[in-house]
């Protein structure tokens, strides 16, 4: 299962939860993890995930909004809410997702240098590159548009693979 499979864990909610928290003040992946348990907690939820994968997950949340600059890492460590996460809180306070962090420059420039380029003749290239931008935006291995068995098929599930090889979430 992938995250966007377990209530409270998608990108979206994670990334409000963050952007909430921070509106109050300075966040901390320890602050945002205790965050996150007292919302099961409260819901009743069982978390489906160890404590170790939320927090990465939430870690690779706090990583995206600061490459997309709505958070800044201060000198004591934490995160603040920038002017920019202050707008994007208001303007998506469901949280945001990969399509709002790619409307800022930094965060489109940060994903572009993380996609592999094009693999010139190789017929399959698109498939592949469909693939690892796939896991990048957090879709799950069974999200392939291409019918089983063909090539079309296996190239985009190699290129999901890399994306998962070079820890890209």
């Amino acid at each position: 299962m992938f995250e966007n499979d377990y209530p409270l864990l998608s990108t979206p909610s994670l990334m409000a939860l963050i952007l909430h928290a921070a509106q109050d003040g300075p966040v901390t992946l320890d602050g945002c993890a205790a965050r996150l348990d007292a919302l099961f907690a409260r819901a009743g939820e069982p978390p489906a995930l160890t404590g170790a994968e939320r927090r990465d997950l939430l870690a690779d949340r706090l990583r995206e909004l600061e490459v997309a600059r709505l958070l800044e890492r201060g000198d004591d460590g934490a995160w603040h809410l920038t002017g920019r996460g202050q707008s994007a809180l208001r303007d998506h306070p469901e949280g945001v997702d990969w399509s709002v962090l790619t409307g800022y420059p930094e965060f489109a420039e940060h994903l572009r240098a993380r996609t592999p380029q094009p693999a010139g003749m190789d017929p399959r290239a698109a498939s592949y590159d469909q693939g690892f931008v796939a896991r990048l935006q957090g879709e799950p291995f069974t999200a392939n548009p291409y019918p089983p068995s063909t090539a079309d098929h296996l190239s985009w599930e190699n290129g999901w693979m890399q994306a998962l090889d070079r820890g890209a979430q």
